[in-house]
């Protein structure tokens, strides 16, 4: 048998096809962070001088030109970052590797001043890289914690599982919660990582914290009806809806169908939700249980039980419902989450995999909030046709 194990040049290899992907417009702000803490420690060094601004220029990296990098500047005029090449020259560092390497050293101060040491012949002292590594975990922390919008017309709520060792190494949980905004853009809310398994108090943490950063009105939520999920949503946001996702529920319904019957049953379920509203969607449930009853009652019990939830979308016109009949929107970016991180086996702790979802989640932030999604003038005709009532959400 062939052994499957990555070699350490493969494995260097991946690591910096992944690296170059997840950072390439956050070389900038490392190079200026790291620049800055170079001229901390010079200023130690040298009290009789003081910090005199910055100038700018550009710079030449493996990523690619920086344009308007801030060098600092001290008032002596003799301090020069030793990351800083001639004009011209490329720099030295891979600030992909680095980045990628930080998070796989699990931000451990004295093995990233090894790191630096051995591959670039830069000595950082381990008070220096603590301070460097407070700075990152505070703009983490500061996106985490960033005021929202009062009013989202749709959140959508999504979980990926990812390898976090605490001792010993589990899969745990990792949350991620995307709105659409009352212009139609989209926008990445949170995310979560909590030790355990999903839960109703760990989804009303997830509601509390959005709460606590401002939201108060939402039209609906979409999940995949995930344990404790709705209640736990509605106990904090009573006058929202909750649709749940239709693809993951005709997933799991058909894992346990004979293969020979699948792609009819299918068929059959699909009439369901393509119907024009509830009341036809009800004829058709109907009219799958009177063929598929006998068969596969499981199938239909789960669709009669959870059928308000599934439908819920169908009180919105056709051209919206696509976009919030499931969680398929946030899905795609769950699944590059798992893309991004198929490389590394295990993190190291949770502090690790907060940085990565945050470089990786605050990129994506910023295309989401640049693109429109093509529903808002049908939007606004439907909440006229309702008058006030649904002006995303009926609660305070």
């Amino acid at each position: 048998m062939r052994d499957t194990k990555l070699s350490h040049e493969d494995f260097r290899k991946e690591i910096h096809k992944v690296a170059r992907e997840l950072i390439q417009e956050f070389t900038k702000q490392l190079f200026e962070r790291l620049m800055l803490e170079e001229r901390e420690m010079y200023l130690e060094e040298n009290v009789h001088t003081k910090g005199n601004g910055y100038y700018e220029r550009n710079l030449i990296t493996p990523q690619g030109e920086i344009k308007g990098l801030k060098v600092p500047r001290t008032r002596d005029g003799n301090f020069r970052p030793a990351l800083l090449p001639p004009p011209r020259q490329k720099a030295m560092i891979d600030i992909g590797e680095l980045i990628t390497l930080l998070f796989v050293a699990g931000v451990s101060t004295r093995k990233i001043n090894k790191i630096l040491e051995t591959w670039y012949g830069i000595h950082y002292s381990p008070s220096s890289i603590a301070r460097l590594t407070k700075v990152t975990e505070e703009e983490i922390e500061r996106w985490r914690n960033r005021p929202l919008e009062e009013t989202y017309l749709f959140i959508f709520v999504d979980a990926t599982f990812l390898s976090i060792r605490r001792g010993a190494t589990a899969k745990e949980p990792v949350y991620v919660v995307m709105g659409i905004r009352e212009d139609w853009t989209r926008e990445i809310l949170g995310f979560y990582v909590f030790a355990g398994g999903e839960s109703a108090f760990l989804w009303r943490e997830i509601a509390n914290d959005l709460y606590r950063r401002g939201v108060r009105k939402v039209e609906m939520f979409i999940g995949d009806g995930l344990s404790g999920l709705e209640e736990a949503l509605r106990e904090i946001f009573p006058g929202a809806d909750f649709q749940h996702c239709v693809v993951h529920h005709m997933r799991n319904c058909l894992k346990g169908v004979r293969k020979r019957d699948r792609e009819g049953l299918a068929e059959d379920m699909k009439k369901i939700f393509r119907a024009k509203n509830r009341e036809e969607a009800y004829k058709e449930l109907m009219e799958l249980k009177e063929k598929w009853g006998s068969k596969y009652p499981g199938v239909i019990k789960s669709t009669e039980r959870n059928f308000h939830c599934l439908t819920a979308f169908m009180k919105y016109p056709e051209g919206i419902r696509r976009f919030i009949y499931s969680t398929n929107s946030i899905e795609r970016r769950m699944k590059e989450i798992k893309r991004r991180t198929k490389v590394i086996e295990q993190f190291p702790g949770e502090g690790s995999v907060l940085k990565l979802l945050y470089y990786l989640l605050k990129e994506e932030n910023d295309r989401l909030r640049s693109r429109t999604l093509p529903c808002k003038d049908e939007w606004e005709k439907f909440v006229k046709s309702r008058g006030n009532e649904v002006a995303a959400g009926r609660h305070t």
